[in-house]
């Protein structure tokens, strides 16, 4: 007769749990103290052209511990990206959940990621600089980045679609192709100093041009 396997003790469970949960936090920790120190060096540069080692320096940390937390500079700035995404997202939706129409929550999305020029984090432009680089480097990297926004705006023009507030000729997904990568587009040139004397875009233009472009039409009358 053989002895039935007993299995793991409990107490092993809970020793492994402990282990990989501190891990984890360390992982965390120590992951944010390097995102921490490439966004000092976005805002003292402007640029994402630094070097992995002064990455290192900056955050008082190892470049063994760098390379245990990200494979390239390329992942450390994409993990920047996410994490300003996820924070702005958060703040988007905040204002968003706070208006009662889908007209006025659009509106308030709108106006919330295009910004202004004094709220532009001087880090801004060397993200936007990475974001490029992203796109033709990294295409998937960059689609997932922004895939929150487009989330996001999707919702509210679905919710609109269905209310009978925003057109129906175009599928919810390609009006808010439309509406965000407009947005993103005259944002980086904003950034990055982009554009004609005299034609300056502000956030009450951006809301005009896509509500007109979204809103319902009125059927044309007969002559």
């Amino acid at each position: 007769m053989t002895e039935e396997n007993p299995g793991t003790p409990q107490w092993q469970e809970r020793a492994v749990e402990r282990s990989l949960g501190s891990a984890r936090q360390r992982a965390i920790t120590r992951g944010g103290i390097f995102i921490a120190a490439a966004v000092d060096l976005l805002r003292t540069t402007g640029k994402a052209d630094f070097t992995v080692q002064e990455v290192v320096d900056r955050s008082g940390l190892s470049l063994r511990a760098f390379y245990q937390h990200f494979a390239t500079k390329d992942d450390l700035l994409l993990a920047l990206v996410e994490e300003t995404v996820r924070l702005h997202v958060t703040a988007v939706r905040q204002r968003v959940d706070a208006e009662p129409t889908s007209r006025a929550k659009l509106v308030a999305a709108l106006t919330t990621l295009f910004g202004s020029p004094e709220t532009d984090d001087p880090a801004s432009r060397g993200m936007v600089l990475f974001q490029s680089h992203l796109v033709a480097t990294r295409t998937d990297d960059y689609a997932a980045t922004i895939a929150p926004y487009v989330d996001t705006v999707a919702e509210i023009l679905g919710s609109g679609v269905a209310d009978g507030t925003f057109r129906t000729d175009l599928p919810v997904p390609v009006l808010a192709a439309l509406v965000t990568h407009t947005l993103f587009s005259l944002v980086d040139m904003r950034i990055l100093g982009v554009g004609q004397p005299g034609a300056e875009v502000t956030a009450d233009d951006i809301v005009n041009w896509c509500l007109a472009g979204v809103l319902t039409r009125p059927s044309p009358t007969a002559p």
